[in-house]
This record gives structure tokens, C-alpha cells and sequence, in this order.
């Protein structure tokens, strides 16, 4: 079998010695929470900024690591890949939410802050590369999906179904990447944070599995469409990590708060995905619009088609569901959209979400400054284009 390699070069002690000790998998020294600048209202930019700093350090760790298990050229493409689609960008909205709860409930520790968000990207990282095999996406932050960057470089090799290869390689690319979430959160060893993370992957795999069902189906009840977006995406992207910030500052008294705004914001930002699947731009979102209608996806517009659209156009799109799409087809579509209502249909539900979060965060009972933390991060979401 052909077998291409790679150099094994010497391990590079002094760039490794700046790795933060906690960015290991194995169980951590005891140490002193370090002198850190005031947190309570950090920015995304300026979170950002930090995180991707940290989280790059941890990746070419783990790189470095895995050298150690084989001299293939291939399976280490595999990981160097998957581990590119973290560095690449993305939002950081999960670690930043929990970094915010962590700082506003008394958290002073900036190491084990980090280490959560790292935690919570590299999670989310495996969800984004399952995802796409899934759902057959071919891009993801403006670049080639694992499995199908992995389809292209394999192609030089003699022999085997290289589209199903990628695709098995790009599996366990994300599971590879799922075990390493699991060893930043036990190095916390922080027994509430953990429960919480093995909750959120039972929901969001309960939300997925729901997802996939929704595509062996024309008709979907739209309570359920509701339940799938609030374990998809409320819980997972919102609720959880603000209360795995809460726990890491071991206080406890505002979890109602958290899952009650959580939910809400949650709702909209799912709203906002399906809205900018439709009328996004593509050189923000990273991806080609109407990939929900293309693949069958039952979102809050399609359901609202399906609910309030003339007969005619109801069979125009039903004719156009969990099919290939072309550009015809998509411009048909668009209008459709368009008009029937259901672009500002969803438009007024983020709306009127995003105004019921802040609602909430008035009502809280929490500090003045506070209450401006989380409206500026309401702001912030009402606000995204990708």
C-alpha cells in the first residue's frame, strides 16, 4: 500500500515550554491564579484577540503531539486540516458567553476561563465537521469542508472510494477533536462544570437527530421545529455555556436567569441562521444560500411556506424541496421567500425575540453593570451578518 511520510522533526522544546501547562490533556499541577487585568467587561474583540492566541498555542500542541502516533502524511493532513477550520475564525460566541458569566459571577481566574472556552470550540469544532457530513456541505468558514478538502488531497492514491474515505477520515478528525474537549473539561476538575458539558452533548445530538429526521419528512409540526431549535442551538450555543461559566465561579444563583434569556436569545439566533441561509452574503456566511431548502431542512420559513403560501406556490416549492438546486432555481426561490412573507415574518420574530431578551435583563434584579454586559451582547447578535 502506498504510504507517503513526513518528517519527524525534533520536538521544539522552547516554542512547547510557552505552552500554558493547563492546554494538556493529563490531570494539571495545582497553581495560583495569575495576575490578570480586569475582565468584567470585556469585549468580544478584545476576548477574541486573547482567546485565538491561547486556543493556537493549545492546536500546535496537540499537532506536535500526534506526531508521535504515526509517520503518515495522510492521517496527519487529517488532523492539521480540522484543527485549521479552528483557527480560521469563527465568532468565539460560546467561550466569550461563558467567559462573560464566569467574570460577571465573581470568576477571577483567567486560566481555567480560557480553558472552558477552548473546551467549548473544540466541541463545537466536531459538531461543524459531523455537521457538514451530514448535511453534504462543501464549505465552512470560507474554506473546503474536511471531508471534502480531504476527498481532493487523497486523490493522488491508487486505490479505494475516496468520497466515502474523506468522509470517514473527516469522522474521525471530529471525534479525535471531541476526545480533546473532554480532556480540557476534566482538567477543570470541576465536577458541576462537567455534568453540564455531558448534558449539552446529549441535547445537541438529540437536536441533530431531530434535524435528520425533519429530512425524511414533508410535514413537520412546528412546536417541533421549536424544540429542535432550542436543543440545537439554545442550549447548546447559550444556556450551557453561560452556566459553565457560572459554575467555574461556583455560584449558582442566577441559573434561571441564564436559561431563561438564553432560550430566548437562542431562538433568534436560529431564526437569524435559517433567515441568512436564504438572503446571507456569501463572502460573510462562507457558504452558498438555500442549502436548508437544497437539503430538505425544516426551518421557521419553510414551515411558514408550508402554512401560509398560495396553493401554487406551495407546489412550486415542494417541487424545489431536498432537490439540487440551480440558479434558476434559486432565484425562484428567493422570490418565493420574498413573497409570501416569510423573509419578514422571520425578520419580526428576531425581532421581537431580541427585544424580549432584553426585557428579561431588565427585569433580572441583577447589577446596573451587569445588566449592560448582556445588553450589549444582545446588541452584538442583533447585529451579525453571518
Amino acid at each position: 500500500m502506498l504510504m507517503n511520510k513526513i518528517p519527524l522533526p525534533k520536538l521544539q522544546i522552547s516554542k512547547l515550554q510557552n505552552v500554558f501547562s493547563f492546554f494538556t490533556i493529563e490531570k494539571l499541577r495545582p497553581r495560583q491564579s495569575p495576575e490578570i487585568p480586569n475582565y468584567y467587561n470585556c469585549s468580544l474583540a478584545t476576548f477574541q484577540d486573547m482567546f485565538h492566541t491561547h486556543i493556537n498555542l493549545y492546536l500546535d500542541n496537540k499537532l506536535e503531539s500526534h506526531k508521535k502516533y504515526s509517520d503518515s502524511a495522510m492521517t496527519f493532513e487529517v488532523v492539521k486540516y480540522a484543527t485549521s477550520l479552528i483557527r480560521s475564525g469563527g465568532k468565539r460566541i460560546r467561550p466569550y458567553i461563558a467567559f462573560v458569566a464566569y467574570y460577571n459571577e465573581g470568576g477571577t481566574n483567567v486560566d481555567e476561563a480560557i480553558q472552558a472556552g477552548i473546551a467549548l470550540e473544540l466541541f463545537h469544532t466536531f459538531a461543524l465537521i459531523h455537521d457538514d457530513i451530514i448535511d453534504k456541505g462543501t464549505e465552512r468558514h470560507g474554506k473546503m469542508s474536511t471531508h471534502v478538502h480531504l476527498e481532493k488531497y487523497m486523490s493522488s492514491f491508487p486505490r479505494g472510494n475516496k468520497a466515502h474515505i474523506a468522509s470517514s477520515m473527516a469522522m474521525l478528525a471530529g471525534d479525535l477533536i471531541l476526545s480533546w474537549s473532554h480532556g480540557v473539561i476534566a482538567s477543570l476538575d470541576n465536577k458541576k462544570v462537567q455534568n453540564i458539558f455531558l448534558k449539552m452533548i446529549e441535547e445537541l445530538v438529540a437536536g441533530q437527530l431531530l434535524d435528520v429526521t425533519f429530512m425524511l419528512q414533508y410535514e413537520v409540526e412546528t412546536k417541533t421545529i421549536t424544540r429542535k431549535n432550542e436543543l440545537k442551538t439554545a442550549l447548546y450555543s447559550f444556556v450551557n455555556p453561560m452556566l459553565i461559566g457560572s459554575a467555574l465561579a461556583h455560584k449558582f444563583s442566577h441559573d434561571d436567569f441564564y436559561r431563561e434569556l438564553g432560550l430566548v436569545v437562542g431562538q433568534a439566533y436560529q431564526i437569524q441562521d435559517d433567515l441568512l441561509d436564504i438572503v446571507g452574503d456569501l463572502n460573510k456566511t462562507g457558504k452558498m444560500n438555500l442549502l436548508d431548502v437544497q437539503d430538505g431542512q425544516h426551518t421557521i420559513l419553510s414551515q411558514y411556506i408550508f402554512e401560509n403560501a398560495q396553493t401554487q406556490d406551495k407546489e412550486v416549492f415542494m417541487s424545489l424541496f431536498g432537490k439540487d438546486i440551480d440558479s434558476h432555481g434559486r432565484k425562484v426561490l428567493l422570490r418565493l421567500f420574498k413573497d409570501s412573507g416569510a423573509i419578514r415574518f422571520a425578520e419580526n420574530e428576531i425581532t421581537v425575540l431580541f427585544e424580549k431578551a432584553k426585557k428579561i435583563i431588565s427585569e433580572s434584579g441583577m447589577k446596573t453593570p451587569t445588566k449592560k454586559v448582556w445588553n450589549s451582547l444582545v446588541d452584538l447578535l442583533d447585529k451579525r451578518k453571518s
